[in-house]
């Protein structure tokens, strides 16, 4: 009897050590994604800087259109020969479904005018299958810039 309580604890101490290592491996594997993520940001903003208001000559709601300002989904192989980098062919993989892009968020123009002529400037980065699908993990990071009216 005590040899099968002992087996019973020892079976159990094992599942727990390995639901422990399991989550562990899922916590590297996310911060793996992330860490891509944010290379893929800094990429994105190495190729695309965002222009000193002095540069873009729109204003108004045609700020939010604006071409200095707004980049098309480009995925990270593209920024990357954008940059002229070499980047380790592995590295280069783990890359491969992530996409750039950044838009400035519709402002009323009264808000404008309330603000200041602040507007918030979203970079996201996505991952995760091919594009064309729906389920798809994203990293979105908002910064504010000022265009006075």
């Amino acid at each position: 009897m005590e040899v099968l309580i002992a087996a019973v604890m020892l079976a159990v101490g094992c599942i727990a050590i390995l639901s422990c290592m399991m989550q562990c491996q899922k916590m590297m594997l996310a911060s793996k994604r992330f860490e891509s993520a944010q290379l893929v940001l800094q990429l994105g903003d190495m190729a695309h800087p965002i222009p000193d208001p002095s540069q873009v000559t729109t204003s108004g709601e045609d700020v939010v259109n604006d071409d200095l300002l707004n980049v098309d989904e480009t995925p990270a192989e593209d920024l990357v020969r954008e940059l002229e980098m070499d980047l380790p062919r592995t590295e280069l993989e783990q890359l491969k479904d992530y996409t750039f892009e950044r838009t400035v968020d519709e402002t009323d123009d009264e808000i404008l005018k309330w603000n200041g002529g602040i507007y918030a400037i979203r970079s996201t980065v996505r991952w995760g299958g091919n594009r064309y699908r729906s389920k798809r993990e994203e990293l979105n990071v908002i910064r504010l810039w000022r265009k006075k009216p």
